[in-house]
């Protein structure tokens, strides 16, 4: 007598094994899914911490002195400034501190080797009596995407992220 109990059950457990194969490599690729999610919302909000320190920095240079807080207003970290460092250790005119702390805060901005910000630019404008800081760079990111743009920043590309601080000196 044949056992055709036995006949029928060959291969069952191979096809079991193939399904969970299947179940658990879907599981893996939405756990390797969401670590480059979680990889690239880290690096963004990296980036907009660097961006507000930035402008606290220059919001401090500004109100320490707030006597030449119009010499601030218009510049752009991607105009050429220069500093003029003796005047630091001899005294320097509200005016000349101005010019050293635009120079002093565009270099992390302009670094050629290692930039806080990809494609950096700071630039301070005024509305009103208050002063602007603003913060532009690129995100990888928002590569597509059209993220919240700065106000009076409409012109600039898709994956340029921006921050902005208003104050008054």
């Amino acid at each position: 007598m044949i056992n055709t109990r036995r006949a029928e059950q060959t291969g069952f457990t191979l096809i079991e094994v193939l399904i969970t194969m299947v179940i658990l490599s879907i599981g893996l690729l939405g756990i390797a899914g969401m670590q480059a999610a979680g990889l690239r919302n880290n690096h963004s909000a990296y980036t907009m911490t660097q961006a507000s320190n930035l402008a606290m920095d220059m919001i401090d240079r500004i109100r320490a002195n707030s006597t030449a807080a119009a010499d601030y207003v218009g510049f752009d970290s991607n105009t050429s400034v220069t500093a003029n460092p003796g005047c630091i250790s001899a005294g320097c005119t509200p005016a000349q501190l101005a010019e050293f702390d635009k120079f002093q805060w565009s270099q992390p901005l302009e670094a050629a080797d290692k930039p806080v910000l990809p494609d950096g630019r700071g630039v301070i404008t005024q509305n009103g009596d208050e002063l602007i800081v603003t913060i532009l760079w690129h995100e990888a990111a928002y590569q597509g995407m059209t993220p919240n743009k700065c106000a009076g920043f409409a012109g600039v590309a898709n994956d340029i992220s921006c921050f902005q601080m208003r104050f008054k000196p």
